[in-house]
């Protein structure tokens, strides 16, 4: 396995494709086989507005002071959509927003920690093909250990299986770190914002393993796949998939 340097193009697999397979083969369809862009979500623009916020304060172009201001003064038109509104939460988006303010009303920055990468964008061969990511942010805490750190909009994992399925991702990332730092991260995280929760999860080789034989399976999947019939639950198909306005679940 080695890093991607001035080779001919490979097909690419992200985190994001390959979970998108799982998620519904029908939507997988449109974004990567027929490339179609398809509609965003309010969910995902919440997410990306955060990361660009804690982004620019990791780069130096923000400074702790600034980051309340520019989360109001940016929210209404980095989230135009419509939050869904369930039996649980009627203003979902006041809900997203309070949280979201009030985790940048207590972020302390970042002086207890080295920081190494911010947004790093990363190739690497696997087999025939190439994995690619982005790297929120990597840093070495104060008593000297590595950790991979992603931001995460949802508020808890339903449970260690949904937990597990998600560490893959920077399972897999850790093999780049690995490449350019010489050692895997001691800790993978997951800053859980809107909670302002930190979930730290103990680097396992065999977890690494687990998550290398996934991506490796799943890209013969799809290699495989011939039947692209939408397999999604009802809310992601009503609210988060990129092509629900014609989803053919719904014809």
């Amino acid at each position: 396995m080695s890093l991607v340097s001035g080779e001919p193009r490979k097909e690419r697999y992200s985190f994001s494709k390959l979970s998108a397979f799982h998620t519904c083969k029908y939507g997988y369809k449109m974004t990567y086989i027929d490339h179609k862009k398809g509609i965003g979500n309010c969910f995902r623009s919440y997410g990306l507005e955060v990361h660009s916020i804690m982004e620019r304060y990791a780069k130096g172009e923000l400074t702790l002071w600034d980051l309340v201001g520019i989360y109001e003064w940016e929210f209404d038109a980095a989230v135009p959509e419509k939050f869904p509104s369930t039996k649980y939460c009627k203003d979902m988006r006041k809900l997203y927003y309070d949280q979201g303010l009030e985790y940048l009303k207590n972020f302390a920055g970042y002086d207890d920690r080295k920081i190494l990468e911010v947004e790093s964008q990363f190739d690497y061969e696997i087999d025939d093909w190439t994995f690619n990511g982005v790297i929120d942010l990597v840093f070495e805490d104060k008593d000297g250990k590595l950790i991979i750190q992603d931001y995460k909009s949802k508020s808890s994992f339903k449970n260690k299986r949904e937990q597990a399925e998600y560490a893959r991702q920077l399972y897999l990332y850790a093999l780049f770190v690995k490449k350019k730092y010489g050692r895997y991260p001691d800790i993978l995280r997951f800053m859980m914002f809107r909670k302002n929760m930190s979930i730290d999860i103990p680097f396992n080789e065999s977890d690494l393993n687990e998550a290398l034989s996934w991506a490796r399976e799943t890209v013969k999947e799809i290699r495989e796949c011939w039947d692209f019939t939408p397999t999604c639950d009802e809310f992601f198909s009503e609210n988060l998939c990129n092509h629900r306005e014609y989803c053919e679940s719904k014809i």
